[in-house]
């Protein structure tokens, strides 16, 4: 109702003064009155009594003189207007007295009784008014005025007094809301107010004094912050790169491996070929049908090699489109780059579809992941395989989908990871390998790729036989 101390104050104060004054003016005007009527009375009562065995001595020795004196007597009485004795068979005194108000009588009748038998002789009807007690009446409500007056005065002078105060507050609110909203600093300067109120608008100086000091060194180390924010994102932009092409030399150098293993029987045929033309040119007993059979065969084999430089030259392809693609073809075709490498190394990978996935992404980013999580898991085989004298591992690729969630399972039977440090193989330059066989940033590039770029996630746990790499990511569908 009200949004201001002063309108508050204001109200109350007012009200306060009202109902005091209103409760003074019933006390005066309605309380005192009746008890000045009752006094009044009670005084003609007392009189009346007073008077009672007088009367009842003249009504019994008929001093009609005394009777008639003596009610006179009561008439003199300013307040009595009105007097008649009633006695005998018919017999009346009357005495009166002239009243301008003689509607307002008030009436008051006594009996006179005989002090020796108790016998009613007469009764005195008596009017009277109340004249003297409006006076006085009227004097009290006059000085109920005056004392209105003087308190009126000093409520006045006391809410004038308060409210210079109340103002000095009002002053010291808006200038800090002035202060709030546009910083501009405007010392409160107050002359001849309490000393509340200085120690208040003193601290209120002091306070924005100190908060614009605050805000000023803020500012400055804002921008200092903000200089070394863009400086350490440079850094880290200038080392991603570095980490970027450190991942694709090492992807490269596995993919260089993974040809030449393709490569290597290939060329061991078309060798063995050129040899055996050679040998029979040189005999001179090559036929058409061998040359023809021979050169087929070399043919052929020129035709994979050729296949698999175009396989690499895709995996390795620039483009970065966004497309929606199958995941069992995309791993099929990581695989068959890295066939001939898992074979000469006798580890057997084996895919398992539950149903056909889709996903959204750059799919060669993709292929990258799955190239270093099968890599790793040939690696960690491999080791697995040299301590205990195996002859063979396994890599189990596993493709499923849950709640529109495409899930990637790759379990080797590699052994595992020690649990310790299974919180820090994503962490960048972290490598389990000599340094000669890892550089320690293909998982920190294959989570960062899942989990940055194609809004999924990568996590590793611990198998019976080894370890569990598993990529959840958002699925599409096969229409999308």
């Amino acid at each position: 109702m009200f949004k201001t101390l002063i309108g508050k104050f204001t109200f109350f104060f007012w009200l306060i003064f009202l109902i005091s004054n209103i409760l003074i003016y019933f006390f005066g005007a309605v309380y005192i009155k009746n008890l000045l009527i009752n006094s009044e009375e009670n005084s003609i009562s007392l009189m009346l009594n007073t008077l009672k065995p007088v009367i009842a001595f003249d009504i019994s020795f008929d001093q009609e003189e005394q009777l008639n004196q003596l009610l006179n007597g009561i008439l003199e009485y300013k307040s009595v207007k009105k007097v008649q004795l009633n006695y005998g068979d018919a017999q009346t005194i009357l005495k009166t007295k002239e009243t301008k108000n003689s509607d307002k009588l008030f009436s008051y009748k006594v009996f006179i009784t005989d002090p020796f038998s108790d016998e009613i002789l007469a009764n005195i009807d008596l009017s009277y008014s109340n004249e003297n007690i409006n006076n006085l009446q009227k004097k009290i409500l006059t000085i109920q005025f005056f004392i209105f007056i003087f308190t009126l005065f000093l409520f006045f002078l006391f809410f004038i007094y308060v409210k210079q105060d109340l103002n000095a507050l009002r002053d010291i609110s808006n200038s800090l809301q002035e202060y709030s909203e546009s910083k501009i600093i405007k010392p409160i300067i107050l002359q001849n107010k309490s000393q509340e109120i200085t120690t208040i608008a003193n601290v209120a100086n002091e306070m924005i004094s100190h908060i614009s000091q605050y805000l000023q060194e803020l500012k400055s180390f804002n921008t200092l912050l903000e200089y070394q924010v863009n400086e350490e994102i440079q850094k880290v932009q200038k080392q991603e790169k570095i980490i970027v092409h450190q991942s694709r030399q090492a992807a490269m150098g596995k993919m260089l491996e993974s040809i030449a293993h393709q490569w290597r029987q290939p060329l061991n045929i078309i060798g063995i070929s050129v040899a055996n033309l050679e040998v029979q040119a040189m005999l001179g007993t090559i036929e058409n049908k061998d040359l023809i059979k021979k050169l087929q065969l070399i043919s052929l084999n020129t035709n994979y090699m050729s296949d698999t430089i175009d396989d690499f030259r895709n995996f390795l392809s620039p483009n970065r489109n966004i497309v929606n693609f199958n995941l069992k073809n995309s791993i099929g075709e990581v695989l068959t780059i890295m066939d001939a490498e898992l074979q000469n190394k006798k580890i057997k990978c084996t895919i398992k579809e539950e149903q056909s996935v889709n996903s959204a992404g750059v799919e060669n980013e993709f292929k990258q992941v799955i190239f270093i999580l099968i890599h790793n898991a040939k690696d960690a085989v491999i080791s697995e395989m040299e301590k205990k004298k195996r002859d063979s591992g396994n890599i189990f690729i596993t493709i499923s989908q849950k709640n529109n969630t495409a899930i990637i399972d790759i379990e080797d039977n590699g052994g595992g990871i020690e649990e310790d440090i299974i919180p820090s193989i994503f962490d960048p330059y972290f490598s389990t390998k000599f340094a000669s066989q890892g550089t320690g940033i293909g998982l920190y590039m294959a989570k960062n790729i899942i989990e940055s770029r194609m809004q999924g996630t990568l996590s590793v746990k611990n198998t019976q036989d080894g370890c569990c790499f598993t990529i959840e990511l958002p699925n599409k569908d096969n229409n999308t």
